[in-house]
């Protein structure tokens, strides 16, 4: 995959994908890691890990997406292909604002949000079996997930702190 098909691709799942950053990932991971094998895995979480735990648009992994690919060119593709189709619905949100009290539109949100959901679970289930295949691994995922969704800790400290435990177990085991 070239970087412009790259860029391209980005357009269309993120055009298509509403829920935009975190529902995006899973329509990026089944077209670039599965299909493609243009990423692994790792390094698809790395870049939502990193976008996850720093300032910025949720969405902002995918310029690490496109440097991984190809480099600073696929990077910056991939910024302009995430932003774009923002931009080109903007003229919509005035019709969406007029109808969203009709119910077919209400249900249609819904239902897109919904999908988004189940796209993100989906992901996670996929990654998950391919990505937690040791003890450590799975010790630093509990953890972080208690941290974060349970004590609602700061992501940051919670990212380091499991992967410190994580590679503590690595290097016992």
């Amino acid at each position: 995959m070239s970087a412009l098909q790259l860029g391209v691709t980005v357009f269309v799942l993120n055009a298509l994908g509403f829920g935009n950053g975190p529902a995006l990932f899973a329509l990026l991971q089944g077209r670039l890691v599965e299909e493609e094998g243009l990423l692994t895995p790792d390094q698809l979480l790395y870049a939502f890990a990193v976008a996850r735990v720093t300032p910025g648009p949720a969405n902002v992994y995918v310029a690490a997406v496109g440097y991984f690919g190809h480099g600073l060119p696929g990077a910056a593709l991939a910024m302009v292909a995430i932003l774009l189709p923002g931009y080109l619905i903007l003229p919509l949100l005035g019709l969406h604002a007029r109808m969203r009290h009709v119910a077919l539109v209400r249900r249609f949100t819904r239902g897109l949000t919904a999908t988004s959901v189940g796209l993100l679970v989906a992901a996670a289930a996929s990654l998950g079996r391919q990505t937690l295949t040791s003890i450590p691994a799975g010790v630093a995922f509990a953890l972080a997930l208690a941290m974060v969704a349970g004590l609602k800790w700061n992501p940051i400290v919670s990212l380091v702190l499991a992967a410190l435990v994580g590679w503590v177990l690595h290097l016992a085991w």
